[in-house]
């Protein structure tokens, strides 16, 4: 599986290549960026063809060296906690393997990224008053129930990334 990173969080993590990694992994490839939120370490993970996010806080330099390991962690749970089948969730984490990791991002992920930033995100926070209060698995969870368009889109269409990963999810895993 390849993640592929801001160079922010590039920076922070050993083994990242600056050439583009081909993708294998049926499962897809990702995007991550690092914010800074009231002087927390967050990061924000973004599916690249549903725009399925998982947002995890308060990372520590021993979770940058096992990042692989948290990021499987929360997508698992993330789906568990989305009502996914147990079935489905089971074949997803089978096909999952140790995450490679890259430079080369697109534009229009981060622009996803960065809209689920600004508006959902922001939003949780303003109702829960600090980042470390939110919890992972629900948060993520939460910020999955929103229309998002793509560019080269129709204006009548968008994706529901609740919904669109399910639907990945089945189609790869044959459930």
């Amino acid at each position: 599986m390849i993640i592929h990173c801001t160079k922010k969080l590039a920076a922070k993590l050993s083994d990242v290549s600056n050439l583009p990694l081909d993708e294998a992994n049926p499962l897809g490839s990702w995007h991550a960026n690092i914010y800074n939120i009231q002087r927390r370490n967050c990061i924000m993970f973004c599916h690249d063809k549903t725009r399925f996010v998982l947002f995890m806080a308060g990372l520590k330099q021993a979770d940058f060296a096992n990042l692989d390991y948290c990021f499987q962690d929360l997508f698992a749970n993330t789906l568990l906690k989305s009502g996914y089948d147990t079935d489905l969730i089971e074949k997803s984490l089978a096909l999952l393997t140790p995450a490679r990791f890259d430079t080369h991002c697109s534009r229009s992920v981060q622009g996803s990224m960065r809209t689920v930033r600004t508006m959902e995100l922001d939003a949780a926070l303003y109702h829960t008053g600090g980042v470390m209060s939110l919890l992972p698995y629900s948060t993520s969870v939460q910020l999955n129930y929103r229309p998002v368009t793509v560019k080269g889109m129709k204006a009548s269409e968008c994706l529901w990334p609740i919904k669109d990963m399910e639907t990945w999810l089945k189609a790869v895993t044959g459930a």
